[in-house]
């Protein structure tokens, strides 16, 4: 069990999520993984990594896939029967992509912290006033503009945040509000948090629940 939250959280990085992608703008290359919020707070998570079938055969990892989110809907930590779902499996001789759907912000943010091995203190995505275990701090800019706001700020405002230690490719269906410094964000609205997996970064949020 958990092999699969290895698979994509620890991989090499190869390729973009080949044919239709289906996390908007997001295309993954070397070193990221992608998460994207849909506007009902439902979350999309991808990621692809080199496939050596003289380790894995295709078959089998798709099992140990299958598996791992039946698991997981089954658990303490889905909010309902079929919290995660498998949208896509793609595997050739050289590569392999993986994207899986959580109903909700809540399932995606479990998942991550009871299956995929990220600390408290180190991963969080979810209402800012929820957040009791991950550190806001630095200043914040807002995107296309010279507006900063001190973390202080952030913590008091009524939107949702992403807090990582790892890199990601971020697009939200609703808007980016502000992103920590060390963040870059491009003309799709896709946000890279910091490459280095020392240092926090934080894209603050809200959806589109019109």
């Amino acid at each position: 069990m958990r092999k699969i939250a290895l698979f994509l959280v620890s991989m090499a990085m190869m390729v973009v999520l080949v044919g239709c992608n289906p996390m908007g703008d997001i295309e993954l290359n070397a070193g990221n993984s992608g998460i994207y919020v849909e506007d009902d707070g439902a979350i999309k998570y991808g990621s692809c990594e080199k496939f050596d079938k003289k380790y894995f055969n295709e078959d089998q990892l798709e099992d140990e896939i299958d598996t791992e989110v039946a698991d997981f809907n089954k658990s303490k930590y889905s909010s309902v029967d079929d919290a995660c779902s498998v949208e896509k499996f793609q595997a050739n001789s050289k590569e392999a992509s993986l994207v899986l759907d959580f109903v909700t912000t809540y399932d995606f943010k479990n998942y991550m912290l009871n299956y995929a091995g990220f600390e408290e203190d180190g991963f969080y995505i979810g209402p800012i006033s929820d957040n009791d275990k991950c550190e806001i701090e630095g200043i914040f800019k807002k995107p296309n503009s010279k507006k900063i706001v001190s973390a202080k700020e952030v913590k008091e405002m009524k939107d949702c945040i992403l807090v990582t230690y790892t890199p990601f490719k971020v697009q939200v269906k609703g808007d980016i509000k502000y992103i920590s410094t060390n963040c870059k964000i491009n003309e799709d609205d896709v946000v890279s948090t910091s490459p280095n997996k020392g240092e926090l970064s934080y894209v603050v949020y809200s959806i589109d629940d019109e």
